[in-house]
């Protein structure tokens, strides 16, 4: 209850008994703020009660006079309470003006206490200040006194004192103190760099480096003072490069020098090491036992703090150098040098235990240079022989010569190369130049040829085949893959006799270019071997490569063998075997460019690599059947592990593509050549009659000039092969041209049949000279297959409508032409008539 509500239970209690009792409110806790509330809640209890005294004073009148008394004496306490309440609100006024007063003060004492700890720390700064100064003359003075132990305890201790002031280190007096010691910090550095050099000194010129233990001038200075001041002055890895860099210089860069004239040794004497001249050059044993020398005098005369990290900067140069320069140049290449190669081996093994002896670290790569012998020796071995072939590819095209090669063919008497059942007629006409297959040939191929199928990307005219088949577009991959063991037999005329067969029955087959042997073998079947010797020209490259692929498949051969195990190069029998494989891609991927200086290079390059091929598989043939008596395991045996079958197809493929180019480059020469005749027509008239005769001309002409460069390379067979392809491009495009010419008048014709007859002299090129002194056979239409027909076109431009028809229906002009062919030339040579229509008409007919 609030005490207004008191004061008014009290009034009212004093009206109902008859008094009034006087409330203590001097007791009372009342806060300032409710005396104002408090009083006029009085002055309306007063107020109420003077209206119910009026009230009540009819009924209560005798009392009036007492409550007028206690109401006056309710109203000197009501004052009284507010005398109270003011004195109260007074004091909690005083209260707050002393509390404030209290705060003031103590800001004041906090602000006094920070001042005292500032000027406390500022004295002691300025002592730390003045002690770091002191310290610092003292060190300075110790330095100028050389004295550099005490110079870098006091050094130490300045560091310290101005470490301690890093609280202060902004200020200009710190940063001035801070000044000073980096100064002298740079002085006494370079003090201790000059003292050091002075104590180590590599003479560059002289190709010295002398070590002492102090230096006269300064007794107190030592190698371990020098390197704990520069270790604390932070100069101690600069100046172990600069030490590292001027040992190389002096000691193991003239020691490790390769260079003509300059053998030189290391001397050792009292506390010295030197280069000193050698009247002869000293072996790399030797120069492996100078390396440990030089390395044992550093970490004798140098304390270790110095010996670590400087072998951790001088080792891995001297390794990497020592290996250049020497290990590696005393890799073996012949397997006769092993020996020595090992005594190598085992003195890098000792020198890399011997520096492990001294705690120092960077040994590994001795230590893998002797792991890695057998793959250093491979690669080697590998740069050797490509550098070898490398070589000969472009210092062996000069020395030509000429070899022989034979083939055996067994033929069967109703076969077109023995002209039908006809044998003796067939031995009569292609005897010449043919032998009997005798052991002592050498340089011997007996091979037996697969049936003939198409060509594919390489030269198909060459062999006999249709200049129109030869043109178009080449087969699929898959299809010449297949194909590829057929073109070397297709290049030297094998098989043609079947294709011959197929295209037409005519008697004077071109396919019957394969000579038998005068005294050839028969079988009871009646078959015969035939024998055929070629002589052709290649380089010193086939023999050369031969000579290097047998060279590294002796030496994996001798590795294999068990006096072998124990070599350092044993591991790298297996990976020898590879090497061929290389050195034949090598010849494949230079070849081109090297052959391409020559005249016909092309050509060359058919040769050699077909006798490369051929020589390597020789080789590896033998190479098995020595095998099959060797008591190796199977898997040790050179034959098993050579895999050559797929190099031999490569360079027969490369050989066959050169051939290809040099034919194509050859065809598109020539029928660039005959295209300035324009077709042939009005080859009567001025100036195409100019045109034509040049076109004719300078085709017989190349044709010649062709077969002249291409007769002391290629084989004869080749020869007339190659020389018929190109003859067979030049008739196939002439007739082709007479053919599409829509009228060809008398004097017209006459031209082109003179024109026919200009490019038929060419046949003298194909004359094969009897070896008895017989009659020469003209060899013409057997290796170019539309020859007889180019014959039938010059006949039938002067020939008479009844001189065609009889060709045609009694002679063997159907054989070379189709009815078509015929009747369009009989269209444009004759007009139209009645006779003209029956004897187109026959001539379809028949």
């Amino acid at each position: 209850m609030s005490t207004n509500d008191q004061l008014k239970q009290a009034i009212v209690d004093s009206v109902e008994h008859g008094a009034y009792p006087e409330p203590d409110i001097s007791s009372a806790e009342v806060p300032s703020a409710l005396i104002p509330d408090l009083l006029a809640d009085l002055q309306k209890a007063r107020d109420e009660v003077k209206t119910d005294i009026r009230s009540l004073s009819k009924d209560i009148a005798p009392d009036v006079d007492g409550w007028i008394a206690q109401a006056k004496k309710l109203q000197a306490d009501i004052e009284r309470s507010k005398a109270t309440a003011r004195d109260i609100v007074a004091q909690a006024e005083a209260g707050k003006a002393l509390k404030e007063k209290t705060h003031d003060a103590a800001n004041k004492v906090r602000l006094l206490e920070k001042e005292v700890a500032f000027n406390e720390s500022l004295a002691t700064t300025l002592d730390l200040i003045r002690s770091s100064c002191r310290i610092l003359d003292n060190a300075d003075q110790a330095y100028v006194n050389n004295d550099l132990r005490t110079a870098l305890d006091h050094l130490k201790q300045c560091d310290e004192s101005i470490t301690a002031l890093s609280a202060v280190q902004d200020t200009r007096a710190v940063g001035l103190l801070q000044t000073r010691s980096s100064r002298f910090k740079s002085n006494f550095l370079d003090k201790t760099t000059a003292l050091a050099q002075s104590l180590i000194q590599c003479d560059t010129d002289s190709r010295s480096v002398r070590i002492r233990d102090q230096i006269p001038d300064v007794p107190s200075v030592d190698l371990t003072l020098i390197v704990d001041t520069l270790e604390y002055l932070g100069g101690l890895d600069v100046y172990i490069r600069r030490l590292k860099r001027d040992i190389e210089f002096a000691l193991f860069n003239p020691r490790l020098s390769t260079k003509s004239g300059q053998h030189t040794v290391f001397e050792v004497s009292d506390g010295s090491i030197s280069v000193s001249k050698s009247t002869s050059r000293p072996d790399t044993i030797a120069t492996l036992d100078d390396i440990w020398t030089a390395l044992d005098f550093l970490s004798t005369h140098l304390p270790k703090s110095i010996c670590e990290p400087l072998s951790q900067k001088l080792l891995p140069f001297l390794f990497e150098t020592l290996t250049y320069t020497w290990l590696d140049q005393t890799v073996p290449v012949q397997i006769e040098q092993m020996p020595v190669f090992q005594q190598i081996l085992d003195r890098v093994s000792r020198l890399a235990e011997q520096i492990d002896g001294l705690n120092w670290s960077s040994t590994a790569l001795l230590k893998d240079w002797v792991q890695n012998a057998p793959r250093t020796w491979l690669s080697k071995r590998r740069e050797t022989a490509l550098g070898a072939a490398r070589s000969l590819l472009f210092s062996g095209l000069r020395d030509r010569k000429t070899v022989e090669r034979v083939e055996t063919q067994t033929v069967s008497k109703g076969d077109a190369i023995m002209g039908g059942t006809d044998v003796d007629e067939a031995d009569d006409a292609w005897a010449a130049d043919w032998d009997e297959d005798t052991p002592e040939t050498k340089e011997v191929e007996t091979k037996q040829p697969e049936p003939s199928t198409n060509d594919d990307d390489d030269d198909g005219s060459a062999w006999d085949m249709d200049d129109d088949d030869a043109e178009a577009p080449t087969e699929s991959k898959d299809n010449a893959e297949n194909q590829e063991e057929d073109d070397a037999a297709d290049a030297w005329g094998w098989g043609d006799d079947e294709q011959a067969t197929d295209e037409a029955p005519k008697p004077d087959s071109p396919k019957k270019m394969t000579k038998a042997a005068p005294t050839d073998q028969s079988t009871q079947s009646g078959d015969r071997e035939l024998t055929l010797r070629e002589t052709y020209t290649v380089t010193a490259v086939p023999d050369g490569m031969l000579e290097i692929v047998m060279q590294v498949v002796s030496d994996a051969e001798t590795l294999t063998d068990p006096s072998y195990s124990g070599s350092p190069i044993g591991p790298a029998a297996s990976a020898l075997y590879t090497l061929p494989t290389f050195v034949l891609a090598m010849y494949r991927a230079t070849a081109s460019t090297a052959y391409s200086k020559l005249d016909s290079g092309n050509m060359l390059i058919y040769n050699d690599a077909s006798r490369l091929a051929d020589q390597i598989r020789t080789f590896v043939n033998k190479q098995a059947e020595k095998d099959a008596k060797s008591t190796l395991p199977n898997h040790l045996r050179p034959s098993s592990r050579l895999r050559l079958d797929n190099d031999i197809k490569a360079l027969e493929t490369f050989a066959k593509r050169a051939y290809s180019a040099e034919m194509e480059s050859q065809r598109t020469i020539i029928r660039d050549m005959l295209d300035g005749a324009q077709g042939f027509s009005n080859c009567n008239a001025e100036p195409f009659a100019s045109a034509c005769d040049s076109a004719v001309s300078i085709t017989e002409g190349r044709l010649r000039d062709v077969h002249k460069q291409w007769t002391p390379i290629l084989s004869r067979s080749a020869l007339l092969q190659s020389s018929g392809s190109l003859l067979s491009t030049t008739i196939s495009k002439m007739i082709m041209e007479i053919e599409e010419i829509q009228d060809i008048g008398e004097e017209e014709s006459k031209k082109l049949r003179q024109f026919c007859d200009k490019i038929s002299e060419v046949k003298d090129l194909f004359m094969q000279e009897h070896p008895e002194g017989g009659e020469a056979s003209d060899m013409t239409g057997i290796y170019c297959p539309n020859w007889f027909k180019f014959q039938y076109l010059g006949e039938l431009l002067e020939s008479s409508l009844a001189d065609i028809k009889y060709l045609w229906t009694e002679g063997e002009l159907r054989l070379e032409f189709d009815a078509d062919e015929v009747t369009d030339l009989i269209e444009a040579l004759f007009a139209d008539s009645d006779y003209r229509r029956k004897a187109i008409a026959d001539i379809r007919r028949n």
